[in-house]
């Protein structure tokens, strides 16, 4: 494709991106013109309709002034006179037997005395709206009467002689409120009910055609087309005198003429620019392929000179910066010509050095390895018998980097086998000395730990570890701290190797100082963290559950910084969690106060403590052991093991779960049985 279509296509995809920015801002625009309108058409409205009954409601309230201070009507409506009620009413003004007038007197009791002028009551208010009319409440507004009638009323409170304190209420249709809010708004109107009834419309047969489908209680304003006219339809909701919704006022509005003509313009602005950008499209088109014709001559220039031809020259040259590429290359063309006979000149120096350079290789092949030797002069020979379109240089520029390989290589193999027996020597010594410094340290660690317990009526105790590596980073431990007391530790410092192994021993060689004279394990271990946090460079930690045992009673005071939940098992054989103190692991913040907690063990109950390294534990499908395990394993008879047993089943079923794994951590479990205050004399 050529530059200048390229260009024309960008430029007219510009041109089209631009026009559907406008287009969609204009479409946006018109949908917030049109939701601005709807709801300043709601506002309208509702403050048009608003003033409307209002309005009527101040007719109404003048007509029962005029009521009130009637003598005729005082009189007739004392005596109960209804003829003579009616006929005072009318000597005012007001036809109370027309259709579109309501008229009622209630008095103090609820009881309608006057409705009407007829025999049967209508019964305008509701028994709440009469109890805040005879409190002296002015009510003005909307009542629903009947299922398909809503009218517009007034109330007023007076005192009449014969009949104490009495309410008037006069109402008319709300039919003539609603023509007159359609002529303020040119507009055809229909007076809905809350459950879609019509009470009255200017135009039935267009609310029928129109098959609306509205909310009474929420305002609404939206366009529709009907019968090839345009509408915008706006609902709002009316309250009556007890402020609720009573129904809805809808209004259709004609706006075909201003919807089409604003789609006319629009249509024609469209066209215009669409006229305009492929106008513009195509005075780019000839204008960029008037531009481009030197840079053609000058690309065909380009073209010959590849193929060696410098015969073609350029045509035409302008002052632009077209013009300028193509004075370039006439420029270029020159340069190319003087460049050929350079290259000339070059060819047949190389030639002479080619044939120094390759004797010169033929007298340094005679001085190496004789099967070398004769390898590299096979090559030199091998090479002369090539076509003449061989490149000479290249040839003896291989021999001589395949002379200097062998020659590299062999010094190169005496070197490293040299180096290798070196280091092959120096490494067995170190392997060696590493190995047995490896097997002491092992020896030495297994030896803290504590062998045997002493035998003791009330106690057994046994622990083991199994380290990952030569060393390991958990310990456990458990002593007296006097004839009735047994501190018990089990820990796990974080990583493994030597150095978990040195922080292991400095932590147990603490743990073990600070019990004998720090009673409380939260107190015992707090002093612990101050020691080990004060200059943890290497940033190790340790979890430790310790605690401990009056032997004489049962109770256990513990505290669980960080380390694994241990189990209680009961001699009914019930499992269960010790609960956490809540404490962090030693070693990570100086200053720390942990928190100590109670448990009492019932003759016969054992404690059970472990590491991560038993629960974390991976097969080779990379699953872990997990609690689960453990607990089922616990649950199967755990009360009826002895003390080293039930250890040495836990360690079993970890190897068998492993399946051949290697092991991933630590493993160390700590098993503790209390038989009591006075129990037999035990040695496990």
């Amino acid at each position: 494709m050529l530059l200048r279509t390229r260009i024309t296509l960008i430029v007219a995809t510009g041109f089209a991106l631009l026009m559907f920015g406008i287009w969609g801002a204009t479409v946006l625009r018109d949908r917030v013109a049109q939701s601005r309108e709807g709801e300043l058409a709601i506002d309208g409205q509702t403050v048009l309709w608003r003033e409307i009954v209002a309005f009527q409601t101040a007719n109404l309230a003048r007509i029962l002034e005029r009521v009130e201070s009637s003598s005729s009507f005082t009189i007739a409506l004392g005596f109960s006179d209804r003829p003579g009620v009616a006929a005072a009413l009318r000597d005012l003004g007001m036809n109370i037997m027309e259709d579109d007038t309501y008229f009622e007197v209630v008095n103090a009791d609820r009881e309608v005395v006057f409705g009407d002028g007829g025999t049967t009551a209508r019964y305008i208010l509701d028994a709440s709206s009469v109890d805040r009319a005879l409190k002296g409440e002015v009510l003005s507004g909307l009542r629903q009467v009947s299922a398909t009638q809503v009218i517009v009323l007034t109330t007023r409170t007076v005192e009449l002689p014969a009949l104490g304190r009495v309410v008037l209420v006069l109402g008319r249709n709300a039919a003539l409120g609603m023509d007159r809010f359609a002529r303020g708004l040119s507009a055809t109107t229909t007076l809905v009910t809350l459950r879609g009834r019509v009470v009255a419309s200017t135009d039935f047969r267009l609310w029928e055609r129109a098959k609306l489908a509205i909310t009474p209680r929420r305002p609404k304003a939206d366009r529709m087309t009907l019968d090839g006219r345009i509408y915008n339809v706006t609902s709002i909701p009316i309250d009556d005198i007890s402020g609720s919704a009573v129904g809805a006022l809808v209004s259709f509005v004609d706006t075909t003429q201003t919807v089409e003509a604003t789609a006319f313009i629009r249509q024609w602005a469209a066209a215009g620019a669409i006229a305009l950008v492929l106008i513009g499209v195509v005075g780019l088109n000839v204008f960029l392929w008037y531009s481009f014709r030197p840079l053609e001559s000058a690309i065909d220039v380009l073209q010959a000179l590849s193929r060696g031809d410098t015969s073609v020259t350029v045509g035409h040259v302008g002052n632009d910066e077209i013009g300028r590429i193509a004075s370039a290359v006439v420029a270029l063309r020159g340069n190319v010509q003087a460049l050929a006979e350079s290259r000339r000149q070059r060819e047949r120096v190389r030639r002479r050095q080619e044939a120094v350079i390759t004797f010169e290789l033929q007298a340094l092949a005679d001085a190496i390895d004789p099967t070398d030797r004769e390898e590299v002069l096979a090559l030199l020979a091998k090479g002369g018998e090539g076509s003449e379109q061989d490149d000479e240089l290249k040839r003896v520029a291989r021999v001589l980097h395949d002379l200097a390989r062998r020659i590299v290589e062999q010094h190169t193999r005496l070197s490293s086998m040299v180096v290798e027996l070196r280091e092959a020597l120096i490494t067995k010594t170190k392997l060696a000395g590493l190995q047995q410094e490896l097997e002491i340290a092992r020896q030495v660690q297994l030896a803290i730990l504590p062998k045997e317990f002493p035998p003791d009526a009330r106690v057994a105790v046994h622990g083991q570890m199994t380290p990952a590596r030569e060393v390991g980073g958990d310990f456990y431990d458990y002593f007296m701290i006097d004839d009735t007391t047994l501190g018990f530790v089990v820990a796990d410092v974080s990583g493994k190797g030597v150095p978990a192994a040195l922080f292991m021993a400095i932590s147990r060689t603490l743990l073990r100082s600070t019990a004998l004279f720090e009673r409380s394990p939260a107190g015992c271990i707090r002093r612990l963290n101050d020691l080990l946090a004060v200059e943890n460079e290497q940033m190790l930690f340790v979890t430790v559950l310790y605690g401990v045992i009056d032997l004489s009673s049962g109770k256990v005071t513990y505290v669980n910084a960080g380390h694994n939940l241990p189990y209680r098992i009961a001699r009914s054989g019930e499992v269960t969690t010790v609960p956490s103190t809540g404490g962090m692991a030693v070693a990570v913040l100086e200053g720390f106060v942990y928190q100590q907690h109670e448990l009492h063990l019932a003759p016969g109950d054992t404690l059970f403590l472990y590491t991560d390294g038993v629960t974390e534990a991976f097969d080779v499908d990379n699953r872990a052991y997990g609690e689960e395990r453990l607990e089922e394993l616990l649950h199967s008879g755990a009360a009826e093991w002895s003390v080293p047993e039930l250890s040495e089943r836990v360690l079993a079923s970890v190897h068998v779960f492993e399946r051949g794994a290697p092991q991933a951590d630590d493993i160390t479990c700590l098993t503790l049985r209390y038989f009591g205050g006075h129990g037999p004399r035990r040695t496990r």
